[in-house]
C-alpha cells in the first residue's frame, strides 16, 4: 500500500533495552510516581496518545497498568507513525488535519518524516528495529505479514519473541482513538503466560497479535 508519509525515530539498544527492562523494574509509589519519571526516567506526559509520554529517547509509551514493575502491564513504544493515502471517505478521515498530525510526531526531538516513502522504506524501519532486538532476544519466534487487522496499511512484518513470561512485538498497528486510519509501528512487551502457545495459522496469530497490542 503506498503511504503518504511516515514520521519515525528508529529504536536504539538503550531504548530497546529500557522497555524489555519495564516489568522487572522496582514499582515506584502511585504519589511519587510523576516526579521519578520526570526527573529519573525522562519522560514527559504528551497528548499524541491517551495515557502517554515521550520518554527520555524521544519515542511515545503509551500503556495499560503500570509502566514499571507491573508484569501485567502492556507496554506499547511507538517509534512510527504512518499514514497510507487514498483513504476510503477523504471528507470523513481529513486528510488535512492527518496530515498535520503526522506533522506533529515528525517534530518529536530525533524524529524525522519521510514524504511518500515506498513500502521498502516503510520496512527497513521496522527491519532495523528487529535487527536491535533480536540482539537481545534472539531471532524471532515467527515472523508474518500483517494485514487490515493491525492497520489500514502499510502492510509491513510482524515479529514475535518470547522473553520469560513476556511477548515482544514488533509489528504496525491501528491507533484505536479519533484518528485510527494512521498506523504507528511498535515494540509492544505484553502478558504472555509461559504455557501459552502461539497459533498456528498466520491469521489467528495475527488476531492473537492485534488483541495484545491494540489498547
Amino acid at each position: 500500500m503506498p503511504v503518504h508519509s511516515l514520521a519515525h525515530s528508529p529504536l536504539s539498544p538503550t531504548a530497546v533495552r529500557e522497555l524489555l527492562a519495564m516489568p522487572a523494574m522496582p514499582a515506584v509509589p502511585e504519589e511519587e510516581f510523576d516526579e521519578y519519571s520526570e526527573k529519573v526516567l525522562g519522560w514527559e506526559y504528551t497528548c499524541l496518545v491517551s495515557d502517554a509520554v515521550v520518554t527520555g529517547h524521544g519515542h511515545v509509551l503509551w500503556y495499560e497498568g503500570e509502566p514499571l514493575g507491573d508484569p501485567e502491564c502492556t507496554l506499547v513504544l511507538t517509534f512510527g507513525e504512518a499514514y497510507p493515502v487514498d483513504p476510503p471517505d477523504p471528507d470523513e478521515y481529513g486528510h488535512d488535519a492527518l496530515v498535520e498530525l503526522v506533522g506533529e510526531w515528525a517534530a518529536l526531538p530525533g524524529w524525522v518524516l519521510l514524504q511518500q516513502p515506498d513500502e521498502g522504506e516503510c520496512e527497513a524501519v521496522l527491519d532495523r528495529t528487529a535487527d536491535v532486538v533480536a540482539a537481545e532476544l534472539g531471532p524471532p519466534l515467527r515472523t508474518l505479514r500483517s494485514n487490515d487487522w493491525l492497520g489500514m496499511g502499510p502492510y509491513l512484518r510482524c515479529r514475535i519473541w518470547r522473553m520469560g513470561e513476556h511477548g515482544v512485538v514488533l509489528a504496525p498497528g491501528e491507533d484505536g482513538g479519533p484518528y485510527g486510519y494512521l498506523t504507528h509501528l511498535v515494540l509492544a512487551v505484553h502478558p504472555w503466560p509461559a504455557g501459552e502457545e502461539l497459533p498456528v495459522a498466520d491469521e489467528d496469530c495475527l488476531r492473537w497479535v492485534r488483541d495484545r497490542i491494540i489498547l
